[in-house]
């Protein structure tokens, strides 16, 4: 046990030796609140003079060092894991069994295909034909006792501090991009984050390689009809199956802008031409819902430019058009409802606020602690520097 003072000989008068207790105090404080409002709440509770009082730059500091520490950790674990799993995104090589590229149908799965396509012809006897259910759009659909994981994605931009230009020197980034992903399997769930696809699609790929959810898994990705997300789940998953669904929500949102810009008439108006749109999308009638809207009467349109963005945006998305009347019959999930609820608390939040404005690494440093403490890892990692990258229920490679 080394003496007092060999701990704290290195320290110069001012700095002081931080515990365990006042460290998670101040994590907790400067995810939750503003660095001002948080130090104010710091120097209260510890009785602290104005001389004595920490300073808002010092915990700002300890922050983005602490978040940049996770970062690197997160970096270096997921690399050895890639790198064990000799796993090349876009190669599909791969060092797991043949159930990770293709699970086996069991006769459990037969079954559950007969019924839903049972179901599906009961809903089509209450549906005009534009509104029934084809076959083809149920194929790959999981069951509720199928072993899935489910995954949902999603960007968000927090507005970037402004810089101190050069001479000559480049305009900066008008927003700071995190990616948030969402893992949910085996009654668990787990938050990454990272700044940038990229780095958040190696974590992706780790995470799910070191629990065992690449193997005998089926992968379902929820997102909003970002092209950039759908090109690098194509880059990283394109040597196994896997399920792509628009989110509903989002679909439903961009259907009403966009009907409310291309067609006239009264607010109720509009809101029928946009539930007879709806009710074929709900069902996974792409094709339909085009026919329907290159069908509308001259008189009706208020701007062929937005009638045709709208056509475009449903012929770009029909693969990732599914029948959610089936997927919310059954109790599976239309949404990736989770992930936006994960953007709340990862960043938005704390990061959103009128005024605010972030540097990268600060931004992507709170977003970094915020994930950790809310995949309980953060005792962990003040006490040991790592943490396990396990989900609860998952059993770890």
């Amino acid at each position: 046990m080394p003496a007092f003072e060999d701990v704290v000989s290195a320290l110069s008068p001012k700095e002081r030796v931080w515990s365990f207790s006042f460290s998670r105090l101040c994590l907790d404080y400067c995810t939750d609140l503003s660095y001002r409002r948080a130090t104010g709440l710091i120097n209260t509770v510890l009785h602290r003079s104005e001389e004595d009082s920490m300073k808002v730059r010092t915990l700002a500091d300890f922050a983005e060092r602490v978040g940049s520490n996770i970062q690197d950790y997160l970096t270096v674990v997921s690399g050895n894991i890639l790198k064990g799993h000799n796993f090349e995104p876009g190669t599909g090589e791969l060092a797991v069994s043949d159930t990770a590229t293709k699970p086996e149908q069991t006769a459990e799965q037969k079954l559950w295909a007969d019924e839903i396509a049972k179901k599906a012809e009961e809903i089509n006897l209450q549906r005009e034909p534009r509104e029934q259910i084809k076959m083809e759009k149920l194929a790959g659909m999981e069951s509720p006792q199928d072993k899935c994981c489910y995954i949902s994605i999603d960007d968000i931009g927090v507005k970037h501090q402004k810089e101190t230009r050069k001479d000559g020197g480049s305009k900066s980034a008008k927003y700071v991009e995190n990616t948030v992903v969402h893992v949910q399997a085996n009654g668990g769930s787990y938050y990454l984050t990272a700044f940038g696809m990229e780095a958040a699609f190696r974590l992706l790929a780790a995470f799910l390689l070191s629990n065992n959810l690449m193997q005998g898994y089926t992968l379902v990705f929820f997102a909003d009809g970002a092209r950039s997300i759908k090109n690098y789940i194509e880059k990283y998953f394109s040597f196994r199956q896997y399920c792509l669904i628009l989110d509903w929500y989002h679909l439903k949102k961009k259907c009403k802008e966009l009907i409310s810009s291309s067609l006239k008439g009264t607010k109720e108006q509009k809101k029928d031409y946009t539930q007879s749109l709806l009710r074929m999308l709900w069902v996974g009638n792409s094709k339909e819902a085009v026919v329907y809207l290159n069908s509308l009467d001259e008189s009706q349109i208020k701007s062929k430019y937005w009638l045709g963005e709208l056509s475009g945006y449903i012929e770009r998305k029909e693969a990732q058009i599914v029948c959610y009347a089936l997927r919310h019959g059954f109790g599976l999930r239309v949404s990736s409802n989770r992930v936006e609820k994960a953007n709340d608390i990862l960043v938005a939040q704390r990061q959103k606020h009128s005024g605010m404005s972030w540097s990268f690494k600060g931004s992507s440093s709170l977003s970094s602690i915020s994930m950790v403490i809310l995949n309980n890892d953060i005792d962990q990692w003040l006490r040991s520097h790592s943490f396990s990258f396990s989900m609860p229920g998952a059993v770890a490679a």
